[in-house]
């Protein structure tokens, strides 16, 4: 059975990335129908019917509605153990584990910015992808948050769920989906999120700590740069900066900045459209090589028999 269940959940990580690359993520317009984006909802609901003024419960308060969050979409996926069937465990585990990455969403918006016809569509585009504030930004600017996007997605939308499937299989993929996307929608140090979203907040960095660092030195290392790049001159005072944007900074020779949090890579030149296209094949490549590498992680631990699933 242990041998079964091995060429089960490397079929599923093989098959989900199939899927991925051939398919990938529903159209814009269907996307209210997709499962994943019902983590958002539910969570927003939440956030609306939290009433504000008492900080302690505030934070109880974010922290139930996280775990009840994290319950009702990762309970089901250990629930798959239970399926007798080894061929509809791994079609109903590789079309959940489907949604819990992307790669092929890599290059999304990303390309979209890059075709823009002109600042208001760039705009636009960019503007599906991050949180901050756009109007004003300049094309330089707006380059400059697509090629952050990729670089940062590449932690949470690739590295980060291969890692945890490798690990603890579909719920480790979708437990980390879900805290990810919790941390998107109120992991704000902001008056409103401050204290109901600190939970999330801090999930999300303790999850995503070894997994940004793998992404980093992916990058890195296609690059052909060195770990210590991310010490050198014109990054020590960059601490808020992800260590991904750092290292696509280092890859892609270009200043990154967002405005009034950090710059990295100053002493380069501004990025431009281009460079978009080269931050996505990096972090695409980038993506491939560490779903080789899972495939090899999960050999090793199940025939040594440190599986979860034996």
């Amino acid at each position: 059975m242990q041998i079964d269940l091995l060429f089960a959940h490397l079929a599923i990580f093989i098959i989900a990335i199939l899927i991925d690359v051939t398919v990938g993520d529903p159209p814009e317009r269907r996307e209210k129908y997709y499962p994943i984006v019902w983590i958002s909802r539910l969570m927003r609901l939440f956030d609306t019917i939290t009433k504000r003024g008492n900080v302690r419960k505030e934070e109880i308060l974010g922290a139930v509605y996280a775990m009840l969050t994290i319950s009702i979409f990762g309970l089901p996926c250990l629930m798959l153990l239970f399926i007798h069937s080894e061929l509809l465990y791994v079609i109903l585990g590789s079309l959940i584990f489907k949604m819990t990455f992307t790669i092929k969403g890599l290059e999304r918006y990303g390309k979209k910015t890059m075709e823009a016809g002109n600042l208001e569509e760039k705009r636009e585009a960019v503007g599906k992808t991050v949180s901050r504030e756009i109007v004003d930004l300049d094309e330089e600017h707006l380059d400059s948050a697509a090629i952050e996007s990729v670089a940062e997605n590449t932690t949470d939308s690739v590295i980060a769920p291969f890692l945890y499937f490798a690990l603890f299989g579909v719920f480790g993929a979708m437990v980390y989906r879900v805290i990810n996307t919790l941390d998107a929608v109120v992991g704000y140090k902001n008056r409103r999120y401050e204290h109901f979203g600190w939970f999330s907040a801090k999930a999300d960095e303790v999850m995503n700590y070894i997994p940004e660092k793998i992404a980093a030195g992916l990058i890195l290392l296609l690059s052909g740069s060195k770990q210590g790049d991310l010490r050198n001159r014109g990054y020590e005072n960059n601490k808020t900066a992800p260590l991904t944007i750092v290292a696509m900074s280092r890859a892609l020779k270009v200043k990154l900045e967002k405005v009034g949090q950090y710059i990295v890579g100053e002493y380069f030149e501004g990025a431009r459209s281009e460079d978009i296209g080269e931050s996505i094949r990096i972090a695409k490549i980038s993506s491939f090589l560490f779903a080789f590498v899972c495939i090899v992680l999960m050999a090793i631990l199940y025939f040594a028999g440190w599986s979860w699933l034996n």
